[in-house]
């Protein structure tokens, strides 16, 4: 009764292992399958949401631990996995024993760095030709993990709801970790709108060394603040399982990033919301209109700007209180601080969204003409809204139409190369799915399709038609 079975202790830990084949032969990965099989381990993809207690790692003895080694350890590492054991294959060369011990001083070398609970390298032969690589050590150190509760760590320590904190993460989706970008966040019992409000730094993953980033791309690591939405509950320290989360595409629920919370930063929760007594419908009805966001959003040269301001034209004749956020403006001032890469772009649109929002809540039409090139940012400025309050225009034209035109000179500057990052040409653009409205510049003057947009607005009682519109209308 000292000594319960392995089926037994299993039962109550419910242990997990993730696989990475890193390098060598079919039958490694195979044996490596099924020695965890019969210790009764659960086995989950590397990539899945579900997070594992330990991470397998295989290498082929001839390869050494090599960069792609090196990069799956610190993966697994901010994902927050705990236990990471590098498994070895041998063969029947000569000095296998002597390579072994060298890879595995550099894989100890290097996971000193990162703080785990568990790193050692386990030799296994393909035939088990040498005594010291029969699989034996790999099996010890597996079984010896199984009896250990996974859970039952008590350092980690439960902390003050927060919505903020800092933590180390790992980028695994080929779509990048933008700061700005809202994500889908699930920590265990808990799931919520989160974005990454900065990336400190990104590792090198050859020295652990901290290198300046902005973004994270597929297979960095980096360390990152994130916001959420709600408040957490969060439970910091490497040990605990209740501090590793995952990011999600918040359309798509694609894995974006799996990480681990270092600490919660109180700041976050000593904001608070201060009221007043006039609110948004009182300053709208002074108005006599239903404030609102119509963006426009379209290649450059599309149109968008054009059209804006006929719209504006249109409803200041009417007395209406409106105001214009044009991207070139809006880049002389508030975002002259920004580029135009794709880490760029997205904090170019939520701070205009946050503009936006003000302007919303102040009684006023806000007409936003920008490329906005991300369905995702233009998506999440509609959540800033009140449903109805945001309409999305799509000024449209073909590419070569807006090359023609090109009021700015700007496709020029990019085929000749000093523009990079260009939407339509060396970066993409993602049309929206269900506009409000579809305008195609190639197909009536910029009048005509203001009127449309002025339509829209009546339509939706954003304003109210003109007598004169009425009699129109009627045939008075």
């Amino acid at each position: 009764m000292d000594n319960p079975s392995l089926d037994a202790r299993q039962s109550s830990t419910g242990l997990k292992a993730s696989i990475t084949h890193v390098s060598g032969t079919e039958s490694l990965i195979n044996r490596v399958r099924g020695l965890v099989a019969e210790l009764a381990i659960s086995i989950v993809e590397p990539e899945s949401s579900a997070f594992s207690d330990i991470a397998l790692i295989t290498v082929d003895i001839d390869e050494s631990f090599s960069a792609r080694a090196r990069q799956s350890v610190a993966i697994a590492r901010m994902a927050g996995v705990r236990h990471i054991v590098l498994v070895v294959g041998t063969g029947r060369g000569t000095n296998q024993k002597a390579a072994f011990e060298s890879i595995s001083a550099d894989f100890t070398d290097f996971t000193a760095k990162l703080e785990l609970t568990t790193a050692v390298a386990a030799p296994i032969g393909e035939h088990g030709t040498y005594e010291w690589d029969s699989g034996s050590e790999l099996r010890d150190q597996l079984t010896a993990l199984a009896i250990r509760h996974p859970h039952s760590d008590s350092s980690a320590t439960a902390q003050p709801l927060s919505e903020q904190f800092s933590a180390h993460i790992a980028c695994v989706s080929k779509q990048d970790l933008l700061a700005g970008r809202e994500y889908r966040l699930r920590l265990p019992g808990q799931v919520t709108t989160a974005s990454v409000t900065a990336v400190k730094y990104r590792l090198d993953l050859e020295n652990l060394r901290r290198v300046p980033a902005r973004s994270l791309s597929k297979d960095q690591i980096g360390v990152c603040t994130i916001a959420t939405d709600e408040p957490l509950l969060l439970t910091g320290g490497i040990e605990s399982e209740d501090a590793r989360f995952t990011l999600s595409d918040l359309h798509t629920d694609e894995l974006v990033a799996a990480g681990s919370v270092d600490f919660a930063l109180r700041r976050g929760m000593n904001v608070h919301w201060q009221p007043f007594s006039v609110s948004k419908s009182i300053r709208a009805a002074a108005k006599s209109q239903s404030p609102c966001v119509v963006w426009f959003t379209g290649l450059s040269g599309a149109g968008k700007s054009t059209i804006a301001n006929l719209v504006e034209g249109w409803l200041a004749l009417q007395g209406r209180h409106t105001y214009i956020l044009d991207g070139d403006n809006l880049r002389h001032g508030l975002n002259k601080d920004l580029g135009f890469t794709a880490a760029d772009r997205v904090e170019n649109i939520r701070r205009v969204g946050e503009v936006a929002r003000l302007f919303v809540d102040a009684g006023m039409i806000v007409l936003c003409s920008f490329i906005s090139p991300f369905r995702a940012e233009r998506e999440a400025v509609r959540s800033l809204m009140e449903p109805g309050e945001f309409i999305e225009i799509y000024v449209t034209a073909p590419l070569n139409v807006c090359e023609g035109r090109d009021p700015k000179g700007l496709y020029a500057k990019c085929r000749a190369g000093n523009l990079p990052n260009f939407t339509g040409i060396d970066s993409p653009y993602e049309a929206p799915e269900d506009p409000d409205l579809v305008l195609d510049t190639t197909s009536a003057p910029p009048t005509e399709l203001a009127q449309r947009v002025v339509a829209l607005l009546q339509s939706r009682g954003v304003v109210s038609a003109s007598k004169d519109q009425v009699r129109a209308v009627r045939g008075i």
